[in-house]
């Protein structure tokens, strides 16, 4: 956030505006919505940020967004502060291969929409399957103090079904959400959420962030029961990773049966080609309804 006024090219406008030498582009939006002074202004911010983000492209090579999705299950949930249509693309690409997560956008996406009408999820350039007209965009929900998370259809579902999934969850991961002083509402709603899990004093938590561990276990002690918590740099340590479409049963087996499974990690190819062949036994295994820390062969 504090690279987008620059990374847009916003500078000259907000100068012209009177927002001279204010860089944090949160704060510039809180004021600018807030105060309803300069209704142009915000409208072409808002249409620079959906240029900007609707042009990003994932690259063909296996990356990240590959490796989250095909790491989980159909029983699984993500839920995402992003805008950009990154999960979107890799979920396109991936889910003729392998049955993928929920996905959720609780501050809209440039690429994930819904027909509020029919109750209908999808994506934007699609149409909806009940009535057949275009799918609209969704609004970008600005990340300003005072949020309402009910004032928009849509992403009042979204919230909806992230408390669904919170409530039942055996592994909850943060992974780079910083939980800024501007999101206070959203953290607040989510440890309401976590806190009322029936099997919050078995649940592990694993959160993925750069920052100093002591500033991370400050932010997120209200989510911790004693010590299931892991902090980690990278995803690469998590149970998801480390467990691809078996992070739960890697979880109990070695928390509650003693019995630890061997790692099963992705392999480091870059072809998707590749990654999915790799992925097929673990496939092949949820079609059995049959699930064991087996690895799956090597992929050269």
């Amino acid at each position: 956030m504090d690279e987008l006024v620059e990374c847009l090219g916003l500078r000259e406008l907000l100068d012209a505006g009177g927002f001279k030498g204010i860089t944090n582009f949160e704060a510039i939006y809180d004021e600018m919505s807030s105060s309803g002074e300069t209704p142009s202004l915000v409208a072409e911010i808002e249409q620079r940020v959906l240029d900007y983000f609707d042009s990003l492209r994932l690259p063909e090579s296996v990356n990240l967004y590959d490796l989250l999705l095909l790491s989980l299950r159909e029983k699984d949930f993500i839920a995402s502060f992003n805008w950009d249509p990154f999960l979107i693309q890799a979920y396109l690409r991936n889910g003729a291969h392998a049955p993928l997560p929920r996905l959720a956008f609780l501050h809209g996406n440039v690429a994930a929409t819904a027909c509020v009408k029919d109750r209908v999820k999808g994506i934007y350039g699609q149409r909806c399957r009940v009535c057949d007209l275009p799918f609209p965009r969704s609004r970008l929900l600005y990340p300003v103090k005072h949020k309402n998370y009910k004032a928009d259809p849509y992403i009042a579902n979204e919230w909806h079904e992230l408390e669904i999934f919170m409530k039942e969850a055996y592994l909850l991961t943060v992974f780079g959400y910083a939980a800024p002083s501007t999101d206070i509402e959203a953290v607040g709603l989510m440890n309401r959420i976590w806190g009322e899990n029936p099997t919050f004093e078995l649940a592990q938590v694993s959160i993925v962030d750069i920052k100093p561990r002591e500033e991370l276990e400050r932010t997120w002690e209200p989510f911790f029961c004693r010590s299931h918590y892991g902090i980690h740099k990278t995803l690469e340590h998590t149970w998801s990773f480390r467990y691809p479409r078996r992070s739960g049963e890697g979880l109990a087996m070695a928390t509650l049966q003693n019995a630890p499974w061997k790692d099963n990690p992705f392999p480091s190819t870059k072809a998707l080609n590749d990654l999915h062949r790799w992925l097929e036994p673990l496939l092949e295994e949820e079609r059995m309804g049959e699930f064991t820390g087996t690895p799956c062969p090597d992929v050269k």
